[in-house]
């Protein structure tokens, strides 16, 4: 797959046939996965303002290839003071991308455009300009500027994240995913959208928001304990009532299903445990699971579990976990 048509996939310019075949290729491997969120997340920070950006390595350099002809110890102070800042932002940027589980993330004011990703097993917790707090799920990243503008806040999910967003009415809160925008004032909610699943789930929690998709002509208002899923391929959307303590349980560690189609629940457990899933079977495929996984089980005790509830044989060798039925 060439990048050329990533990104035209990712600013909506392909037809329906292109779509279906990219988003197959997505969901195929998980490095074409790592390929495209990359992609998306550096589309999206091109689209934020960097005027305010301080290209610190380009200054560097600029300061090197200039004949300096002054005091040694002159010298010494001005590598000094650019070097401070180069460093500081490496720091910044491999923390960014280096995620510590459930640590609280504070955002450096110098930066216009911030990336933060967790990965396999990862949680985060950052909090935004505003003061509203996100919480990142594994294998996820959110892009936002470090300013919001005067109008709105925006900021833009790969993956999934719980939101807790401060009231304003004067500046709504906007989440922007591959085929779907949330509008908030002021509410908690969760949003479920990776790249390799057929759906975009929207659990609210508190508070309301609208959804806006661009196949559909007016704004869909949720109400508190209901989710709304939106079909990638048929370009539709599904209300439901749902219990929304179990959609956010991934915030302390659990993993609940209820009648979840198995493809799904693999997805889940990869993201969790970091392991390869393979369904040989065509059975499988059409099974749907119910069942609690813990935050202290590991991945030998889930798949035991799989086993024993669910009549599934598996194999797991060098971090693949291959299912069978029994």
């Amino acid at each position: 797959m060439q990048e050329k048509d990533l990104i035209k996939y990712i600013k909506g310019e392909t037809n329906s046939q292109e779509k279906r075949r990219i988003i197959e290729w997505i969901r195929k491997d998980y490095n074409n996965q790592k390929l495209y969120n990359n992609l998306k997340a550096e589309y999206v920070a091109s689209t934020f303002d960097n005027s305010d950006h301080i290209d610190i390595e380009k200054k560097y350099q600029i300061f090197c290839s200039k004949k300096i002809k002054k005091q040694k110890y002159q010298y010494t102070g001005i590598v000094a003071v650019l070097l401070i800042p180069l460093i500081a932002w490496q720091l910044y940027t491999y923390f960014s991308y280096n995620p510590i589980v459930n640590d609280p993330v504070k955002i450096s004011e110098y930066s216009s455009i911030i990336n933060i990703s967790t990965k396999s097993g990862g949680k985060k917790k950052v909090t935004l300009p505003d003061g509203s707090v996100i919480t990142l799920n594994a294998e996820s990243k959110l892009s936002y500027p470090n300013r919001f503008s005067d109008s709105t806040r925006s900021v833009t999910l790969i993956g999934e994240a719980f939101f807790d967003i401060k009231r304003d009415i004067a500046k709504p809160f906007i989440v922007h995913t591959d085929d779907l925008k949330v509008k908030v004032l002021g509410t908690s909610f969760n949003i479920k959208s990776y790249p390799d699943d057929e759906k975009i789930e929207t659990t609210l929690v508190t508070g309301k928001v609208e959804l806006l998709q661009e196949k559909i002509e007016e704004p869909i208002v949720l109400e508190p304990s209901h989710r709304a899923t939106f079909n990638k391929e048929k370009s539709n959307i599904k209300i439901e009532k749902v219990n929304s303590r179990n959609i956010i349980a991934w915030k302390q560690g659990k993993l609940i299903f209820n009648q979840t189609p198995l493809k799904q629940v693999v997805l889940d457990l990869n993201r969790k445990y970091g392991a390869d899933f393979i369904i040989k079977s065509d059975t499988l495929l059409q099974y749907k699971y119910t069942g609690v996984f813990n935050n202290n089980q590991s991945l030998e005790e889930v798949l035991e579990i799989l086993k024993l509830s669910s009549r599934i044989n598996y194999k797991y060798l060098n971090n693949k976990v291959m299912l069978e039925s029994q």
